[in-house]
């Protein structure tokens, strides 16, 4: 339930609001009212508030510079304005501090319900922390709770429409979404009652630029089936992975050659002779038609456990899910490149340089400073002068983990302290340890820790 304030110098105001609202089924509860600006304002110092609804002329403290006021504690507070002047001047004024809405008394329920229920919207958009806990109820996978909690926002049916983004700024006015949630870094998830226009989708698509994408899945999903769905939509979003460049995704389908790119893999997976012009081939050919973000994942990830290749990668090409491949990697036909070249990479044993020690010590030392950054390992061993065999070997000898083991610790170990020693949301934690994905960042926080980020602490 969010919390609601009421404030206005009427008596009967006040009781008319508080009787006449259906404030639980809109998932809301009235917290106080009190009956001017400046017990208001004592109110929201000392009190959780998530809804104002106030007048605008009272004593002591009008409604304008209350909201003021609020505005420096609480930027994010959704504010409804009453008043029973119906002045142009005042309408301005409330536009002016980003009021929800503002509404002439008497009051029209049925109108106050309506912008009561956008401000429900706006609240939860405003506070990371209610995100969590929408996604959170949607992991644990309890249909009713579910549903209830979308009926809360306002969100009715038994069924719900779903998109994501990648790459993309929010785009839930674009999308006429009633819902978003970030859920990583330049990520979303859109959720509404009605579908989502797709010709608004395409047209987002093609004025993109770089690496970005929209997963829209064109049917309504059940409750019960809703962490899947968004499981799929989010891999939808990656599909610029495959084609390269911005990309609209509707269904995560394979091409019509890839069980047959499979079987062939099988067939030179233990030649490295066979195997490596097989690669350089594939990074030649249209992804798009052969490959969703899974399939490439799933044979990516059997090419980077070949022991053609972990003899000289020492485990740090391989992949621990398709979020991280399309974050650590710019797209399907580079991974595929990068494969193909650590074939036949001499050892690092004849490329050390002298002293391993300082090299170490130097590499260690910036990692533990940028690790909250995209660090490849090719990208930090170009800055050391070093081939990227060597620092894999080096930082395996030294720490007995592969490079990818080694970061991972250090996000992990930040995202603990944060979950400690702040209030940050999930989303937020997740992107401030380096993390840019929110779903891979609770798998790989709870397979390292053993409880997800939520039940930590």
């Amino acid at each position: 339930m969010l919390n609601v304030l009421l404030a206005d110098d009427e008596a009967a105001v006040l009781k008319n609001l508080t009787q006449a609202v259906e404030w639980q089924s809109l998932g809301l509860r009235v917290c106080a009212a009190v009956s001017n600006g400046v017990e208001a304002f004592e109110y929201v110092c000392s009190h959780p508030v998530d809804i104002l609804i106030t007048d605008i002329r009272m004593p002591g403290m009008d409604g304008l510079e209350l909201c003021r006021r609020i505005r420096k504690v609480d930027p994010a507070m959704q504010i409804i304005f009453l008043t029973g002047y119906a002045d142009f001047e005042y309408a301005r004024q409330a536009v002016g501090l980003q009021a929800v809405d503002y509404c002439l008394k008497p009051i029209d329920t049925a109108r106050l319900s309506q912008t009561l229920a956008s401000a429900v919207r706006g609240s939860f958009r405003s506070a990371p922390a209610r995100a969590d806990a929408l996604l959170d109820r949607i992991e644990a996978g309890d249909t009713a709770v579910i549903q209830n909690a979308f009926r809360e926002l306002g969100l009715q049916g038994d069924a719900i429409y779903l998109a994501g983004s990648a790459g993309l700024p929010d785009l839930e006015r674009e999308l006429g979404a009633e819902l978003s949630c970030k859920v990583g870094k330049h990520k979303y998830l859109y959720f509404s009652a009605r579908p989502f226009p797709r010709e608004a989708a395409v047209r987002a698509i093609a004025f993109a630029k770089g690496r970005c994408g929209i997963g829209l899945p064109p049917r309504p999903v059940a409750f019960d089936a809703l962490a899947d769905a968004i499981d799929d939509v989010l891999a939808m979003t990656l599909q610029y992975f495959i084609n390269g460049g911005p990309s609209l995704c509707e269904q995560l389908v394979d091409g019509p050659l890839t069980e047959e790119l499979f079987h062939q893999f099988e067939q030179r997976k233990d030649d490295a002779m066979l195997l490596k012009p097989w690669l350089y081939e594939l990074a030649q050919a249209n992804g798009s038609m052969l490959f969703n973000v899974r399939s490439a994942f799933r044979l990516l990830s059997k090419a980077a456990a070949c022991p053609a290749v972990q003899e000289h990668s020492e485990g740090d090409l391989c992949l621990y899910g398709f979020e991280q491949m399309a974050a650590d990697h710019a797209r399907l036909s580079d991974l595929l490149l990068e494969l193909a070249d650590s074939i036949h990479v001499e050892t690092a044993k004849k490329e050390a340089p002298a002293s391993g020690t300082d090299s170490f010590l130097a590499i260690i030392k910036y990692l533990n400073g940028h690790y909250t950054q995209d660090v490849p390992l090719k990208d930090v061993a170009a800055l050391f002068h070093l081939n990227a065999s060597y620092v894999s070997q080096l930082i395996k000898a030294e720490t007995g983990q592969t490079y990818t083991q080694y970061v991972t610790q250090l996000r992990i170990s930040k995202a603990k302290e944060l979950l400690r020693t702040t209030n940050l949301s999930l989303a937020q934690v997740s992107e401030a340890a380096g993390f840019n994905d929110y779903f891979y960042f609770i798998k790989k926080f709870k397979r390292e820790v053993g409880v997800t980020p939520g039940k930590f602490v």
